[in-house]
């Protein structure tokens, strides 16, 4: 048996070395077609688009299930100390100027982010971290989330 496996390693490697590589012999190029198809100036964007757009809906989806699914187990928890927010006006200005710069960089990536490899992701980061400072502005004042977080999971 094993004169088999080396016969057919020699073979191999035969066609390998004799044979030409039938992707020279292609009149178009992978390339062009997807930037034609897609009609995005940016080959990677048009790729992704093109391939991986059935992944990245059902990773939405599956991230969904799973906020849901945390929303429902959490709904009716409520810390057990009464939490006292900032009042100082340092902290109010520093969250209302991060999550205005967050905001402004999220609008500017989605809008270039189309161009560039990634861009969406970045861009979804920078939007949702505007979202969660906003919220958490407009809830409970400037920190007081993250001290409900650690007082109600006794870190503190």
């Amino acid at each position: 048996m094993k004169w088999v496996y080396i016969a057919a390693g020699i073979v191999f490697y035969l066609k390998m070395v004799l044979l030409s590589d039938p992707a020279l012999e292609l009149s178009f190029s992978i390339v062009d077609a997807v930037l034609k198809d897609s009609g995005v100036p940016n080959v990677v964007s048009g790729i992704i688009l093109r391939n991986r757009l059935y992944d990245t809906i059902f990773e939405v989806i599956v991230f969904t299930i799973a906020i849901i699914g945390a929303s429902y187990l959490l709904a009716n928890e409520r810390p057990l100390n009464k939490v006292h927010q900032f009042t100082d006006e340092t902290s109010i200005l520093l969250a209302r100027l991060g999550a205005t710069i967050s905001a402004l960089v999220g609008i500017e990536l989605a809008i270039r982010g189309h161009l560039s490899p990634g861009g969406g992701f970045a861009a979804g980061v920078a939007g949702g971290t505007a979202i969660g400072l906003v919220a958490i502005k407009v809830a409970l004042g400037s920190w007081a989330v993250i001290l409900v977080f650690i007082r109600y999971r006794g870190l503190l």
